[in-house]
């Protein structure tokens, strides 16, 4: 008898000594000791090109941050550092969905930065939905293709079309009324962007009392644009608004000239902001407009320290859109913070229909449904370098310059 007790008293230690050093090494246990940043990217496919810069934006921001020490969570009681995960979405809404299931399922993530490519974005989000984790979102003309799919666990960052299509008559009308342009023309290649991008066009010159004589679409990759400048020479058009890819865009420009079309006011979206358009065409490419992201121009906190380091990056090649990429992963570093918390929903709640302060691209705020629409940006070539027209900012220096002839420049 006395020896059972003894061996039951020998238990009862033995199962108390397990529970205090269980209970030690949780104590000594470092948990979580980062956080994990998902991220899309369009590594693969057509789309490579804004990928790249969009990863160096990614890498850069959550560098500076991890460099402060990282992100406060106050419901682990410190501060942790931010790992990034890649995955291609191959520049397809397919690859775009299948990475999210990997980024979801394998890496196990807490939470997703978007891809820069609409319809790529729109199928991701789709995934976020469906396991609710939050998708931190920017670029891409996205804001109208998430709001009508009512998608609630992603976030939003960038202009819509209809306001991209705007800024040049908003820059038209801060100039003197007899300056302005008077009969405008209007190019774009033959897809639902160019289609989509004409409807904003034709209907904001109407808003602002523009009047559109010559309405064309162009297949991309055409050589000869001949017929569509004959047509605009005709219509006696003094300004001229086109969409199409960079190629296209230096075409357009050494045609133009042959033919000696004489323009005012040129603007272009998507393909006359390549770092190859001044390059091919030199001096033609002065007084060219484009639309742009971001600019190092932006009277924001970071935007020249930002630029200096990615020219030091690209042997002095600038950046339209590295400063929109920034501002999101700041947007979501700050959401963490306040939300305290690495939940998802938290986290989500924390962005929708708040305001940060700060960023690179200034004050934004986002409302109710995740949407924060941020201004496009114009810039205006001259000699090879990037001059900001739009936001305009009353400290900026530089003043739209109409284009002369092209036997007076």
């Amino acid at each position: 008898m006395k020896s059972r007790i003894s061996l039951i008293f020998l238990a009862v230690i033995l199962a108390v000594s397990l529970v205090l050093f269980s209970s030690a090494c949780s104590k000594k246990a470092p948990g979580k000791t980062e956080i994990l940043f998902g991220a899309l990217n369009s590594m693969t496919g057509e789309h490579v090109l804004e990928g790249a810069e969009q990863k160096w934006g990614y890498e850069q921001v959550v560098a500076d941050i991890n460099a402060s020490g990282g992100i406060m969570v106050n419901s682990l009681g410190k501060k942790l550092p931010i790992r990034l995960v890649f995955e291609d979405d191959e520049s397809t809404p397919e690859g775009g969905a299948a990475a999210m299931e990997k980024l979801i399922k394998v890496d196990k993530v807490d939470l997703i930065l978007s891809t820069d490519v609409g319809p790529i974005n729109d199928a991701a989000a789709t995934v976020a939905d469906k396991y609710k984790i939050y998708y931190a979102g920017s670029g891409g003309w996205w804001g109208e293709e998430f709001a009508s799919d009512n998608l609630t666990w992603s976030s939003c960052m960038f202009f819509t079309a209809a306001s991209a299509a705007e800024v040049p008559f908003q820059i038209w009308d801060l100039q003197p009324a007899a300056q302005r342009p008077q009969r405008i023309a209007t190019l774009a290649m033959n897809d639902v962007g160019g289609h989509g991008l004409s409807d904003g066009w034709a209907a904001l010159a109407k808003v602002h009392n523009y009047n559109i004589v010559s309405t064309d679409f162009f297949a991309v990759g055409t050589t000869d644009l001949s017929s569509y400048l004959l047509k605009i020479k005709a219509a006696n058009a003094d300004a001229l608004l086109w969409i199409g890819p960079s190629t296209d865009g230096i075409t357009l420009i050494k045609q133009i000239k042959a033919q000696n079309l004489n323009l005012k006011y040129i603007h272009g979206w998507m393909g006359m902001w390549a770092n190859d358009f001044p390059t091919a065409l030199g001096s033609d490419a002065n007084y060219v407009v484009h639309d742009g992201f971001w600019s190092a121009s932006l009277p924001y906190p970071g935007n020249t320290k930002l630029d200096q380091e990615f020219r030091a990056d690209h042997n002095g090649i600038d950046s339209i859109t590295i400063g929109l990429y920034y501002a999101a992963v700041q947007v979501v570093a700050q959401a963490i913070e306040n939300a305290g918390s690495l939940d998802s929903a938290a986290i989500r709640d924390a962005v929708y229909g708040h305001t940060f302060k700060g960023t690179t691209m200034g004050d934004v705020t986002y409302d109710a449904k995740g949407y924060c629409f941020v201004p496009s940006v114009a810039m205006q070539w001259w000699n090879g370098q990037r001059m900001l027209l739009w936001p305009h900012f009353e400290s900026t220096n530089w003043q739209l310059k109409w284009t002369p002839p092209w036997d007076q420049r």
